[in-house]
């Protein structure tokens, strides 16, 4: 039953990380060789804009849904198809405008599936419960991100041979992967919920209230959203522009760069996988904050010695630091939000604190490569620039353990998480 409601995690990383960097990084040396970091930043940072505004809104529309699909299944359905749509429309690019109009497609499209799909745990789990289920979305999301890169890295690394073939080849592996977890989903999403009471308002009004949060009744919530635009913006920092570093700062040709990212992922997916269901257990024993805390410290001390790395083998430990940090945190984070938003408004509020993460990946992308082309240029440096934004990031790192600090009250103990779901 609770892989049937994280199962969704699974296609979301493995289609995000085919995207980025493999696919998107070949379109961008495709059709803009010159400046590619910042192309690579604006693409991007366009698309999540677009996420920023469609996962709050589809949220009020699932929430108030009355079908005999259910309140979530006909967005997740909607979003798969959308999706997979919009993978080969940047596939088949051939002029960077269009690649710009896939991402906000795909944008609009995944999460139309994934603002109603995330509700299925505070629908399903009870709150005591929710540290192991998300310890295994976590693992899910790690495993994802290990299938999709280390596909995408392969079979885009043909490209020199076979031409868009081996473009629509990968493509194709997150098309299967949506439509397997589609399957999987539906005997959960579909089912008849709990009665839940919403607030009495028309739908004009929740629809005008759509990003809205009441800060008086869940204090916590603002404290979550900075620990996870900190944390997710420093990540998104450093992997964005992770096959452009190997190849400007370390000194790797593309298609070495494509192999190894995919081959790290390799490494970093069991590590992470070892780490996140373990870390989903002691938050719900221990509590969200001490994990939260170590997964800070952990990546900004791997992303700092990225800085001094130059081997592979000791840029591969250095991400393994990263990474587990990076399961940690995907554990502990997700846990914590699923305490605070309220059952009847669970896909809006989810919606909203999908803002976060949409804040720290824009920061991330867009500041990222303006920041690395423009200080490399300022410098006359291929690596400057790099060195700036990886320190920037270890920085962020830091400072999400801070957000989570105790000052003025503590996370939900477990009582108080058990007596909310009673």
């Amino acid at each position: 039953r609770v892989l049937s409601v994280t199962a969704l995690s699974f296609a979301l990383a493995v289609s995000w990380n085919t995207l980025e960097p493999s696919l998107l990084g070949r379109k961008v040396l495709e059709l803009v060789p010159n400046g590619r970091n910042t192309a690579l930043g604006l693409a991007t940072f366009a698309g999540l804009i677009v996420a920023c505004l469609v996962q709050p809104i589809v949220g009020v529309l699932s929430d108030r849904t009355s079908s005999r699909w259910g309140r979530r299944t006909p967005f997740v359905a909607v979003g798969t198809l959308g999706t997979i749509a919009s993978l080969f429309l940047i596939a088949l690019a051939t002029r960077f405008w269009q690649v710009l109009v896939g991402l906000v497609l795909i944008q609009i499209a995944s999460n139309t599936a994934q603002g109603p799909w995330q509700a299925l745990m505070p629908d399903r789990v009870p709150a005591v419960q929710r540290g192991a289920a998300s310890g295994l979305k976590a693992a899910l999301d790690i495993a994802g991100f290990m299938v999709g890169r280390l596909a995408a890295g392969y079979l885009i690394s043909h490209h020199v041979n076979v031409g868009m073939r081996a473009v629509l080849w990968t493509v194709s592996v997150p098309t299967l992967v949506w439509l397997v977890c589609l399957l999987a989903t539906l005997p959960t999403s579909h089912e008849r919920l709990v009665p839940v009471t919403l607030p009495r308002r028309s739908l004009r009004e929740a629809l005008s209230q759509a990003f809205a949060v009441d800060l008086k009744t869940y204090p916590a919530f603002g404290r979550w959203f900075v620990n996870r635009a900190l944390f997710w913006g420093a990540f998104i920092a450093v992997n964005t522009f992770l096959l452009f570093y190997l190849m400007d700062v370390v000194g790797l040709g593309e298609a070495e760069g494509q192999r190894f990212v995919g081959q790290l992922s390799a490494v970093l997916g069991v590590a992470l996988v070892g780490a996140t269901i373990p870390s989903g257990y002691l938050a719900d024993r221990i509590g969200r904050r001490p994990l939260l805390i170590a997964a800070g410290v952990m990546a900004a001390a791997g992303t700092s010695l990225v800085l001094v790395a130059r081997s592979l083998v000791a840029l591969t430990a250095c991400g393994v630091l990263i990474g587990v940090g990076i399961g940690v945190f995907l554990s502990a984070n997700w846990a914590w939000i699923t305490d605070i938003v309220p059952a009847a408004e669970a896909a809006r509020y989810l919606g909203v604190a999908n803002v976060a993460t949409a804040a720290g990946s824009g920061a991330g992308r867009l500041l990222g490569g303006a920041v690395i082309d423009r200080v490399n240029g300022l410098f006359a440096s291929g690596t400057a620039g790099y060195f700036l934004v990886y320190a920037l990031a270890a920085s962020a790192f830091l400072l999400s353990a801070v957000a989570v600090l105790p000052r003025g009250g503590e996370l939900p103990s477990e009582a108080k998480i058990e007596s909310l779901a009673t």
